[in-house]
């Protein structure tokens, strides 16, 4: 038979780490609103302050909606989700995220260098 106190520390460490992880969300939605609103108004900067035409024109226009699009991405969605459609591309594409992965560790390492 289990004893009573066992019960009641491991009771409070479960609640202990599920306190902790709904902060850890907290601060990461509120961290990803400030990015996807930050995106969204860089767009804007870029459209106020570039060509509207010609090849300059339209490849500051494709930045932009870009960054739109990716600030919409981060305010649609929730940390989970982008974790899970993180990982469904890495399922779909193993060789490129490895070599990804390989490229950064090499800008990582050649910073640290520095």
């Amino acid at each position: 038979m289990a004893n009573p106190t066992e019960h009641k520390e491991t009771g409070g460490i479960t609640g202990a780490m599920h306190q902790a992880g709904s902060a850890v969300s907290s601060v990461a939605g509120s961290a990803t609103t400030a990015v996807a609103s930050g995106l969204e108004s860089l767009a804007g900067t870029i459209r106020d302050n570039t060509p509207h035409e010609g090849m300059l024109g339209t490849a500051s226009q494709t930045v932009a909606n870009t960054l739109e699009s990716g600030g919409r991405y981060l305010k649609d969605h929730s940390p989970a989700d982008m974790f899970n459609d993180v990982t469904d591309m890495i399922r779909k594409n193993p060789m490129t995220a490895l070599m990804l992965g390989m490229g950064v560790g090499f800008l990582l390492a050649r910073m640290m260098k520095r």
